[in-house]
């Protein structure tokens, strides 16, 4: 795995500046989002010679935020379905950065989006890599890189279908 923490932090930085124009930081991790403003997450795969994926969770606040920038739209023009995309593609762009970084062929599935107060969004035998916080105006996000292991699907003395249940 050639992806490293300062990668992640500095792929993201970049992409919020030169994509939305927003500024977002880097913070230690606490409880970095609040439950109950609602948040939106978006998860990418990546499949081939590394297999895992990319999620984004973001602050609803934050992803309206987003949104208007991608849409060039004021508040209150904003369906639910633009400001998923939006982390959507949040999260496709990140995951198109990190592709770049891992061994080949490597292939990106298009984004899977959740939303809400209270949501689970999971790799299947995945574990967190690597996850980073950042701050921006008081609206948290978080970037997590998950490692899927594909070897403990598929163990010896299991069969297919115990394996994809």
């Amino acid at each position: 795995m050639s992806v490293r923490q300062e990668d992640l932090i500095a792929m993201n930085e970049q992409i919020w500046a030169s994509m939305l124009g927003i500024t977002i930081s880097a913070i230690e991790y606490a409880d970095a989002l609040a439950h109950g403003g609602g948040y939106i997450g978006g998860c990418v795969q990546l499949v081939g010679a590394w297999q895992g994926a990319v999620r984004v969770d973001c602050g609803q606040g934050l992803a309206q935020r987003a949104a208007m920038t991608f849409q060039g739209k004021r508040e209150g023009e904003l369906s639910l379905d633009e400001v998923r995309d939006a982390v959507g593609e949040l999260a496709n762009m990140v995951a198109g950065s990190v592709k770049a970084l891992l061994p080949q062929p490597t292939h990106i599935s298009l984004p899977s989006v959740a939303d809400g107060n209270d949501y689970d969004l999971t790799v299947r035998h995945g574990r967190v890599l690597l996850q980073c916080p950042f701050e921006c105006e008081g609206e948290r996000l978080i970037v997590s890189l998950i490692e899927r292991d594909v070897e403990s699907e598929f163990r010896p003395g299991r069969s297919f279908t115990q394996a994809v249940q």
